[in-house]
């Protein structure tokens, strides 16, 4: 329940009597229950776990100890029924809600002096525990070996779509629960799509291969990117890779605890030469865990400074229309004296 008490302190610092929890994520880092469709109402008195018929065994079985599960009063979700029931039973008078992830439908159910919150428990949530570090590492292992089990696949003439499928079948197969988003091969032009469909373009000498991927495992994203030439690089190819692979070693290098976000946004702006700023995309990193992209987030206006026990990528890039992109991406884990990369997969570029 500490996660909880976190969280009524801060509601108490803003005169809140309690908080609806609507982000699924959110809701799983507070009660434990990994299901879907079920809402949890924090208060001082006590906590409810909000759901229907289709997930009580599990919410019981998975809810932390002190956590009250509670059915849809007629099987009526996100409905007024159920939520005036509880903030009369609860004598609620302010009650806080999730701006961010509300529907007008559902924020109109709910009755009474509604006050918005914005990333609350992500706030809390920013601060890793041994555990989730633990999940977040293993992730990123599963899917360093799976994109190591996939390159062998890659030759001339094979498709954008064949690469996915075989790399989304060795994340299984390294033990990956599931896929942390929707998997992203793209090769030549195509890789200045930075988050780009794969499709049934055929790979071809001289190609650059772009990687962005991840494995879920226990809940927990991973985050890696890689780029790849098929053949022999070219000169402005390398020029890229080692432009935009020594400027995300420079922000490994320097972050630690006590240093700014923004810091590390303009140490890696200005390893980028003049001729290819106008390529260059200034969102360089973001924090990972529940969620695949959550706080903080790493650019030229943040207001964050780096704590230790944060997961956080840093992914640089740089993307040309008509000609492609290149992009470096590692999970890391801050530390007080430095950071830990949590994928170990070869950041030197690497021929095919």
């Amino acid at each position: 329940m500490e996660r909880i008490q976190k969280a009524l302190q801060l509601l108490k610092e803003q005169d809140i009597d309690a908080l609806l929890v609507t982000s699924e994520s959110n809701v799983t880092y507070l009660s434990g229950f990994t299901g879907d469709s079920s809402r949890l109402l924090i208060a001082n008195q006590s906590c409810y776990l909000i759901t229907d018929p289709r997930y009580t065994e599990q919410a019981k079985n998975e809810c932390y100890k002190d956590i009250t599960v509670f059915e849809w009063i007629n099987d009526k979700r996100y409905n007024s029924l159920t939520y005036d029931f509880l903030i009369k039973s609860l004598l609620i008078q302010r009650i806080g809600f999730e701006s961010n992830h509300i529907t007008f439908q559902e924020y109109s159910e709910i009755n009474g002096e509604k006050v918005p919150t914005q990333n609350l428990v992500e706030q809390i949530r920013i601060i890793k525990s041994k555990d989730e570090i633990e999940n977040l590492r293993k992730a990123s292992q599963i899917s360093d070996k799976a994109l190591e089990n996939t390159l062998s696949l890659i030759k001339e003439g094979v498709m954008e779509i064949d690469i996915v499928a075989e790399l989304e079948y060795n994340l299984k197969k390294c033990g990956a629960d599931n896929l942390s988003f929707e998997t992203m091969v793209l090769s030549g032009k195509r890789t200045s799509l930075l988050h780009g469909k794969p499709g049934k373009k055929r790979v071809e000498n001289g190609d650059l291969i772009l990687f962005d991927f991840g494995a879920l495992y226990n809940g927990y994203h991973a985050d890696i990117s890689r780029s790849f030439v098929l053949g022999q690089v070219n000169d402005q190819q390398r020029e890229i890779y080692d432009c935009i692979n020594n400027a995300g070693q420079l922000a490994i290098n320097s972050i630690r605890e006590g240093v700014e976000g923004k810091e590390i946004a303009e140490m890696v702006r200005k390893q980028i030469p003049s001729k290819y700023l106008e390529y260059y995309y200034p969102g360089i990193g973001h924090g990972v865990g529940l969620d695949i992209h959550e706080p903080p987030f790493i650019r030229d206006d943040a207001s964050f400074t780096f704590q230790s026990g944060m997961v956080i990528t840093m992914e640089p890039g740089i993307y040309i229309p008509e000609w492609g992109g290149l992009r470096i991406e590692d999970s890391l884990l801050v530390t007080k004296d430095g950071c830990e990369p949590l994928n170990l997969f070869e950041r030197n570029l690497i021929e095919l």
